[in-house]
């Protein structure tokens, strides 16, 4: 541990410490008569700890009404107490390492007068996301939330021992001590290889003593720790993400593998690795061998591993850790990236219910076995007059959000045999989880002395269907230039003639919309579209793949669910938007907390051979709520809440999906004859969320 946090006073407004505000306090309502809070405070640096206060907006003694979702409105009566408040504990116990908001909605004046108080008081004190409104120094995730991506910024996650409750409760049942002590550990490890801080919660007795069981498991928590000493604590998270076999810190010279899913094939793989590799152990085990397969780490293991707990394979280094990103296209003269990282963030306008995930950074990769002067031309949408970072390798250029998307930005310089990001950020952000306000569909990142040919093609064309495809030019050279553009199809396909384009400036481009008409017949799988570009001086053209998929027989077909709680509307789900922001553009569906099951379904009004479901999952928050969950296709009604019903169906085909689905998951039924398709929780007690369900299949 590195500090404690306190509880100084909950939303049922019972100070805790010693205040001048109420008489509503452990000092002067108790027998006690003492401020616990000052007695901690000052252990806390005697054990070399750093301190910290929980304090709830939310008061229940001064005036607020009970609200279920802790949304009350700050009166202006209330003010002056919280502020005095707030002032006590800043200016009593000494220096303050955290303050830990919750709850409430204040405007945004509040939220800057809470928080200046703190910052004018304590400087060093950091300042949670809770305080609302984007004006604290870090953001506070939801109750043992760990992130399904990694977060960009600062950021954290408050767990407890019991994820139930965050106090004492006598009728707790604690027992199998080890498969706490390592439930917590893997919480621990994956927020620390996300780049989060842990705050892990114990709930005291009424006489402040620890139940001893609750102590045996932070005892099992320092015990792995000091097992594995620099896995965790001085360790970074890394781009590597989170792996099918666990997670990835770094820390100096040496990475971490924390192995919590031990491979039965006996191999481990950790791709993309560039830096070179000295050797690997098992800690508290010993050696293990190991291989490079292309840039991918195998690690040979035994049959179990050493620490019950959690095990941790140490790859030394011989340098600073490399990462070759699994996204990173090599070329010579022109990149079309197509396939972007993207960094998180949160934001919120004031309250709990109000916040919602949000995209901070776009990041593309590209490599060259020579050095080339580049330019950066962006396909897509942002906000015109924002001003945009747009940066390759270490070089950056700050351009408007309508000069971003409207020309080339350069030019940049790409250094030869290494891995160079493409990264566009807000130049000044007002908060670190200020959105971007940008799309991209496509980059391409081109060489200045010649003229490209590309397409900005759709991921999959439908059977029987014709699609306009954008076809484009783009000039990074210096002088204008004119000719025409045509799109190459594979045999049997139809398209469009070639369009001529006439003294294209430069840093400009222009789009051709050509229409591609794939045959009803032509098979399901990859196909190459290639850009047939005729121009005077050198130019390149850039092929681009698609895939060849059946039609989606699910869109605006009748679709039911559990419940349509939260405003959650079931057709939102086959209604051809999967763009996933449920707070935003409604349309990700939502069922409440039942105490079965919870389910979507589709009536796709006929029978068909279904090839295949997607399953498209969220993009603002809570992606881990669509998880654990099944996919069954059926010839017959599926008229059960019930699972285990659900699966009996009459010639029901049934898919389980233990992980998050993606976006999208697909899932492969294998021709199976269906009229129904449902989507269905195994939880008995989670909600489902989800933004579309898409199945292809034969008439």
């Amino acid at each position: 541990m590195r500090y404690v946090i306190i509880t100084s006073k909950h939303h049922d407004g019972f100070s805790m410490f010693d205040t001048a505000t109420t008489d509503y306090d452990i000092v002067d309502a108790t027998p006690y008569g003492r401020d616990p809070l000052k007695l901690l405070a000052d252990e806390c640096r005697r054990q070399g700890l750093g301190f910290g206060f929980y304090f709830s907006l939310v008061d229940w003694h001064q005036g607020h009404e009970f609200d279920g979702g802790n949304n009350n409105p700050i009166p202006p009566s209330m003010e002056p107490v919280i502020e005095a408040q707030i002032r006590e504990l800043m200016s009593q116990y000494g220096e303050i390492s955290e303050v830990w908001f919750d709850m409430s909605s204040p405007t945004v004046a509040q939220s800057e007068r809470f928080a200046g108080i703190v910052r004018g008081l304590q400087p060093h004190a950091a300042i949670n996301s809770r305080v609302w409104n984007n004006v604290g120094d870090f953001r506070t995730l939801g109750d043992n939330e760990i992130p399904s991506v990694p977060l960009d910024g600062t950021w954290q996650t408050p767990a407890s021992i019991y994820h139930e409750t965050w106090g004492y409760r006598s009728w707790q049942q604690r027992d199998d001590l080890p498969g706490k002590i390592r439930d917590l550990v893997v919480g621990l490890t994956g927020v620390r290889a996300r780049g989060g801080n842990y705050l892990l919660n114990i709930g005291p007795r009424g006489d402040g003593s620890m139940v001893e069981f609750e102590a045996d498991v932070l005892r099992g928590i320092g015990d792995w720790l000091a097992r594995h000493p620099g896995a965790v604590l001085g360790a970074s998270a890394t781009r590597f993400g989170g792996q099918p076999w666990g997670e990835v810190t770094v820390n100096g010279s040496n990475l971490y593998l924390h192995v919590t899913d031990w491979p039965q094939s006996g191999e481990l793989r950790l791709p993309g690795l560039a830096t070179r590799v000295r050797g690997v152990v098992e800690d508290g085990a010993g050696a293990l061998d190991w291989r490079m397969d292309g840039d991918d780490l195998v690690v040979s293991l035994p049959d179990r591993p050493h620490d019950q707990i959690l095990p941790v394979l140490r790859v030394a280094l011989a340098g600073e850790l490399r990462i070759i990103p699994p996204n990173t296209v090599d070329a010579r003269g022109a990149w079309l990236l197509t396939d972007v990282e993207r960094g998180y963030s949160h934001t919120d306008t004031g309250s709990y219910g109000s916040t919602r995930r949000t995209t901070v950074r776009h990041t593309a990769y590209l490599v060259t076995d020579r050095a080339e002067r580049v330019s950066v031309t962006v396909r897509g949408t942002a906000d015109p007059d924002a001003r945009y970072r747009v940066a390759v390798g270490g070089q950056a250029r700050v351009v408007t959000g309508a000069a971003l998307t409207g020309g080339a930005v350069g030019p940049f310089t790409v250094r030869p045999n290494q891995v160079t990001p493409v990264t566009i950020t807000l130049a000044a952000p007002t908060h670190q989880g200020q959105d971007l306000g940008l799309t991209v569909d496509t980059t391409l990142v081109a060489a200045t002395d010649r003229l490209v040919g590309w397409l900005d093609a759709p991921t999959h064309l439908e059977t029987g269907a014709t699609t306009e495809i954008p076809v484009l030019v783009t000039n990074p050279r210096r002088e204008a230039a004119s000719g025409s553009v045509a799109l190459r199809v594979p045999n049997g396909w139809t398209t469009g003639e070639p369009v001529s384009f006439t003294d294209l400036a430069p840093g400009r481009t222009v789009e051709a919309r050509i229409p591609v008409t794939v045959p009803a017949d032509a098979e399901p799988g990859p196909a190459s579209l290639a850009v047939d570009l005729s121009a005077g001086g050198r130019h390149l053209e850039l092929a681009g793949q698609v895939a060849v998929v059946l039609p989606n027989v699910a869109v605006g077909r009748p679709a039911t669910q559990v419940s349509t709680a939260w405003g959650g509307v079931p057709g939102r789900a086959v209604d051809g938007n999967t763009a996933g922001d449920y707070l935003v553009d409604n349309s990700a569906s939502h069922t409440a907390e039942p105490s079965y099951q919870a389910w979507w379904q589709v009536d796709l009004t006929q029978r068909y051979q279904v090839d295949a479901v997607e399953i498209w999952n969220r993009t603002d928050c809570c992606t881990e709520r669509l998880s654990d969950y099944w996919v069954i296709v059926s010839p017959e009604p599926i008229t059960t809440n019930s699972l285990a019903e659900a699966l009996a169906t009459p010639g029901a085909t049934a898919v389980h999906l233990p992980e998050a689905a993606g976006r999208p998951t697909l899932v492969d039924v294998d021709g199976a004859t269906g009229r129904y398709v449902r989507v269905q929780l195994k939880s008995t007690s989670d909600p489902l969320t989800l933004t579309e369900v898409v199945v292809r299949a034969r008439q």
